[in-house]
């Protein structure tokens, strides 16, 4: 029991809260609003565990190979990703996260891995497709009425398209709504199907 006693409630909130907003849909409007008043580590624990979770929605990133670090806001991440879009992109995630005053990427990438130039065209329009995946992702799970969970979404150049059952013609017309607000969305695609099953 001493041992559990010794382990920083900032650490437990960060192992906890991916996991908790993964399986539990407690929403993130809902947390965002008890964030406010969190202070120091709580606050960087909450900062951290939303980066997380952002790496885990995100089918670009291995989340188990980067580490985050918070303090006052500043992000320090560390590890290794596969390729230097990889890199960019973690930065570019974690940047976008309300409460992070700054990010220092330490990734280191993987020796041989492709490395992007001025002629590599895909670069730039591939971390922005897979940044606004993460943005919409997120948006949808912080809404209540939509099951962000059951929804995949799928961006190229920066057209949203949206696969999955939803139980409702008001839940697809609401998921499209959301996911047309995220900045740097040019148009969605919704694809939905409504099921009765949903």
């Amino acid at each position: 029991m001493q041992i559990l006693n010794q382990i920083p409630i900032a650490n437990t909130i960060k192992l906890a809260l991916p996991a908790l907003l993964l399986t539990a849909g407690i929403s993130a409007n809902t947390m965002a609003g008890q964030s406010a008043d969190w202070k120091g580590e709580a606050r960087d624990a909450w900062i951290d565990g939303k980066i997380e979770t952002s790496y885990m929605l995100n089918s670009y990133l291995n989340p188990f190979k980067i580490d985050t670090h918070v303090a006052n806001g500043k992000v320090v991440l560390t590890g290794e990703v596969d390729s230097q879009v990889d890199k960019d992109l973690a930065a570019e995630i974690a940047r976008g996260i309300d409460g992070v005053t700054g990010v220092e990427n330490e990734l280191m990438v993987k020796a041989g891995a492709h490395k992007a130039d001025a002629n590599d065209r895909d670069f730039s329009d591939y971390v922005t497709d897979a940044t606004l995946t993460a943005k919409v992702k997120y948006a949808l799970l912080e809404n209540d009425s939509t099951d962000g969970l059951r929804i995949d979404v799928d961006t190229k150049a920066s057209t949203v398209t949206l696969h999955g059952d939803v139980k409702s013609s008001q839940v697809k017309e609401l998921a499209g709504r959301i996911a047309n607000n995220v900045e740097g969305v040019d148009k969605v695609n919704n694809q939905l199907a409504i099921s009765s099953q949903s």
